[in-house]
């Protein structure tokens, strides 16, 4: 029986997963959902020059915090049947999404590795991923 491979290129706009099982390869895309806007805004005062209410940045940073949890998960339940994990990419989303798998009590592949890559074409992710398992298993 052939092990199922997966990597999981990853940043905080959207995720590839590249499934190898066999010579076949598989590519799909999931959406982060996570807001890229910075907090800005604040109002002006009734009286001229004088103080600015700003934006609470605690609100700003804990709705962050729920979408990347949110995000983690979406990407853990759609790799849960996975033998052998991968992670590669630009940002710190593979870092946080490391620390997901490992606080996940019903998830426990076989984690090969993680890797900074930079932004890749999808022939290159993939081929990336092959070279990867090949070099691991030989």
């Amino acid at each position: 029986m052939k092990k199922t491979k997966v990597g999981i290129w990853l940043d905080y706009r959207a995720a590839n997963i590249i499934t190898l099982k066999g010579k076949n390869a598989t590519y799909n895309t999931i959406e982060s959902g996570i807001d890229p806007s910075k907090p800005r805004g604040g109002s002006r005062p009734k009286k001229a020059y004088g103080p600015v209410d700003t934006v609470s940045e605690k609100h700003f940073l804990e709705r962050r915090k729920h979408e990347e949890k949110a995000y983690y998960e979406n990407l853990i339940t759609a790799v849960k049947d996975v033998d052998e994990l991968y992670l590669f990419g630009p940002a710190e989303a593979k870092d946080g999404l490391l620390k997901a798998i490992k606080a996940s009590k019903n998830f426990k592949p076989a984690f090969k590795g993680i890797e900074t890559a930079d932004s890749m074409t999808e022939n290159q992710k993939i081929a990336k991923v092959r070279a990867f398992y090949a070099g691991v298993n030989a």
